[in-house]
């Protein structure tokens, strides 16, 4: 079945998110892509089981061998800092990936704002159009309209900003 096509208006959003995207992607070391395929790897399900079973297999083949073949015998020490090595490096690995995504959610979050500001100056200045071309129309009856002239004014972002912080 073939794609539906999409308005050009559309296609370019989709390829400007995109761009943002690749830029991320392409902003990343070395050390940031290897991180993200160990990650990866490592948040599957199937590595949880696996784990799991090698746990399993160390602790039963510990228990169940004769004594002087033990490599780690009960209370499983060398298991116990494996495990301690494996919850640090588990950390670190996800607070540095969770710093990469948080930069990028950073940069979405502050161009939405930008955006949002923009469309609010562009909804004000239609209304106000709207509004001189309702003056102006001799068979349009003139009247005043106080909500629509208060929205042809754009937000002071400083005061929005300063009333969010007072309510917080």
């Amino acid at each position: 079945m073939p794609e539906a096509e999409l308005p050009p208006h559309i296609e370019q959003t989709v390829r400007a998110v995109e761009k943002v995207h690749v830029e991320h992607r392409e902003g990343a070391t070395p050390a940031d892509r290897v991180l993200d395929c160990i990650k990866a790897v490592i948040s599957r399900p199937a590595f949880l089981g696996l784990l799991l079973i090698g746990v399993l297999a160390w602790m039963l083949a510990n228990a169940v061998l004769p004594v002087h073949l033990r490599l780690d015998p009960p209370p499983f020490l060398y298991l116990s800092l494996a495990l301690a090595l494996a919850a640090v490096c588990l950390t670190v690995l996800i607070l540095s990936t969770q710093w990469r995504a948080d930069g990028l959610a950073g940069h979405r979050e502050k161009l939405i704002l930008q955006l949002t500001f923009v469309t609010e100056q562009k909804s004000a200045k239609l209304i106000a159009l709207v509004e001189e071309l309702r003056r102006d129309l001799p068979h349009v009856p003139d009247r005043i309209d106080p909500e629509a002239e208060q929205m042809t004014e754009t937000v002071n972002v400083s005061a929005v900003s300063e009333a969010l912080k007072e309510e917080e």
